[in-house]
């Protein structure tokens, strides 16, 4: 079971062509003074003007690419057939992206990941996620993510939405977390995570009992001055050697629609690839988890976290004050903050 390893155009045109949008993980269940200083995305893309950088991702030792792809946009898109998410899924592999982020809340995604993988699984560094307050739930989650993936275990199983979870039943010993981490005693997972967008206080206890292998979480230039898990959470993650995966990079789908496959990003677009230079900078950060609708949108992603450079001092600066007066635009969008 070893792990083998845009110039002047409108906003919608601009997100039609470049398809710089936010994915990964949904909350609860659901899919949830201008600065330019971004450099425009190409129409046409050199997928091989660089390498993939990779990270180790903390503490289970394992390289993953800096991108993972995540798969919540084309599986909750009723457009999107799951033959077509294999498509994609299989495209990310060729680019030489070897991690994929999937959900059985995302409906569609499970299966289309399914019919891509195949031989191709040992590519892959494959996480899925359990939503539940009760064993019996998570194991028919987990059980149908198995037949949906085409497979008998998987690297990384979340324990997700975090904040929405009841922690203190869940690390019973008769409790979800813990049936977790027998599930990775029995070789049914490789690691467990935790993962959620809101309420971050949650995340501290669970990360303490020494059991989370990887994090999941918001990251984003503006949340961090609403939920703030950059001060309340990633110090204990960094001291527990516990990676960050990033999330929600551009603060998700406008209105949270993620099934519209022209629904534009939270963040206004001439700021993306500075919010991916924020979150790649983030210490701790290992890889953004980026979703997509199509095969275009995933190759301007791949080349803009490619482009990644640490943001100078200034930038930084800049990014912390639109950071804050946006924060009151956008609020708690991505429900309690406590």
């Amino acid at each position: 079971m070893s792990h083998e390893n845009h110039l002047h155009l409108s906003r919608r045109s601009f997100v039609r062509r470049t398809g710089l949008l936010a994915g990964g993980a949904l909350v609860s269940g659901q899919a949830t003074a201008p600065m330019v200083m971004a450099q425009a995305a190409p129409t046409a893309v050199a997928t091989d003007v660089k390498p993939w950088p990779t990270r180790v991702l903390g503490k289970t030792g394992v390289p993953v690419t800096t991108m993972t792809l995540g798969t919540a946009p084309c599986g909750l898109s009723p457009k999107i057939p799951p033959r077509e998410i294999a498509d994609i899924v299989n495209e990310a592999l060729d680019l030489g992206i070897n991690s994929i982020d999937t959900a059985p809340a995302y409906k569609q995604s499970e299966e289309g990941i399914g019919l891509a993988l195949g031989k191709r699984r040992k590519e892959v560094f494959l996480a899925t996620k359990v939503m539940a307050d009760t064993i019996e739930d998570a194991e028919k989650s987990l059980s149908k993510s198995f037949e949906l993936l085409k497979t008998d275990w998987v690297d990384l199983v979340y324990y997700h939405s975090v904040g929405d979870r009841d922690i203190e039943a869940g690390v019973k010993p008769d409790g979800v977390f813990s049936w977790l981490i027998k599930q990775k005693q029995a070789g049914k997972c490789r690691f467990v995570g935790i993962s959620g967008h809101n309420r971050p206080a949650k995340f501290v206890p669970l990360l303490e009992t020494g059991e989370v292998d990887v994090l999941l979480a918001i990251v984003n230039f503006v949340d961090r001055f609403t939920y703030g898990f950059e001060h309340k959470v990633f110090p204990l993650a960094r001291n527990k050697n516990v990676p960050i995966v990033a999330m929600k990079v551009f603060g998700g789908a406008k209105q949270m629609k993620y099934e519209d496959p022209e629904a534009p990003p939270q963040m206004d677009v001439e700021h993306l690839e500075m919010a991916i230079r924020f979150a790649l900078g983030t210490p701790g950060v290992t890889t953004l988890n980026l979703g997509v609708h199509n095969c275009q949108q995933l190759r301007q992603n791949v080349e803009a976290v490619k482009r990644y450079e640490p943001l100078t001092g200034d930038q930084q600066d800049r990014l912390r004050a639109l950071g804050k007066s946006l924060a009151q635009e956008w609020g708690a969008h991505f429900g309690p903050v406590v």
